[in-house]
């Protein structure tokens, strides 16, 4: 347990370009099964991009992005029949790399996940987007792009699409912006995953799991100020006034340092209610 949790802190000050976003994600992965044995789970993200790469016969890099579009659905949904869990969207296992592979269903981000692996081992011009509610992928190739939606098979979209998608979150006055179609690195896909976990677990009032979720996230991004302020809310709630104040001091130090003033403002004034109950 102490190894996976020291590989976390270690990528969290790595640079984006140097994490591995799918070992990272068994890693988290493994601190939830004990048992947890990597080797078979990552030998199978291997196969995963051969297969790719055979259909491809080695021209990845060159092929229009709709012929490879094709080729990533038709392995990773059709041949190795990962698809989103439709029927059981909230069970936690859907959030977990390895219950994933086991499964073969999970979370939009989840599956986006073994797309990103796979184009990361091919060379293949493939990110992730910050698309709101529903994980999806661009890939470029050949003067061409398209958009990928893991969680249906891998299937293009179009515009219409994402606006159905957008509205179906965010409502029927929702419009499609830039930010939506803003590219996310592999730091920020692995805090969308574990927001997932996150979210659920406040959802069930289970908020010492969601203390665990937070302090995994911080290990992986230990400069983001808000983090420091959802753990110090998590500990008022568990009666742990010292670990609040020092959760919210820490944020607030941390957003003037990086010049987040409205986070910073937001943490001084969670000290000054902190104090005052206290006293």
């Amino acid at each position: 347990m102490r190894d996976m949790e020291s590989e976390l802190q270690r990528a969290g000050v790595m640079p984006d370009d140097e994490l591995d976003l799918a070992r990272l994600a068994l890693t988290l992965a493994a601190l939830d099964r004990p048992e947890f044995e990597p080797d078979p789970y990552l030998a199978h993200l291997d196969e995963l991009a051969a297969a790719t790469d055979e259909v491809l016969s080695g021209a990845a890099k060159e092929a229009p992005a709709g012929i490879v579009a094709g080729a990533l659905a038709g392995v990773v949904a059709g041949r190795f029949h990962y698809l989103g869990d439709t029927r059981t969207y909230d069970d936690p296992r859907n959030a977990n790399l390895a219950d994933v592979i086991d499964r073969r269903k999970g979370l939009p981000v989840t599956l986006g996940i073994l797309y990103l692996h796979v184009g990361a081992k091919l060379g293949l011009d493939l990110i992730g987007l910050n698309f709101p509610g529903h994980f999806v992928l661009r890939l470029r190739g050949a003067g061409e792009a398209a958009v990928l939606d893991p969680f249906n098979g891998g299937r293009a979209l179009t515009a219409a699409d994402l606006l159905t998608l957008l509205r179906g979150v965010e409502g029927p006055d929702a419009r499609l912006t830039p930010e939506a179609c803003e590219p996310v690195g592999p730091r920020d896909i692995l805090l969308r995953l574990e927001n997932n976990i996150l979210s659920r677990a406040i959802k069930a009032g289970d908020f010492a799991r969601a203390r665990e979720i937070v302090r995994r996230m911080i290990w992986l991004a230990p400069q983001r100020a808000g983090l420091r302020f959802e753990l110090g809310r998590l500990e008022v709630h568990a009666g742990h006034m010292g670990a609040a104040a020092h959760a919210f001091e820490a944020c607030r130090d941390m957003a003037a340092d990086l010049g987040e003033a409205r986070i910073a403002v937001m943490a001084e004034e969670a000290l000054r209610r902190l104090k005052t109950r206290l006293n």
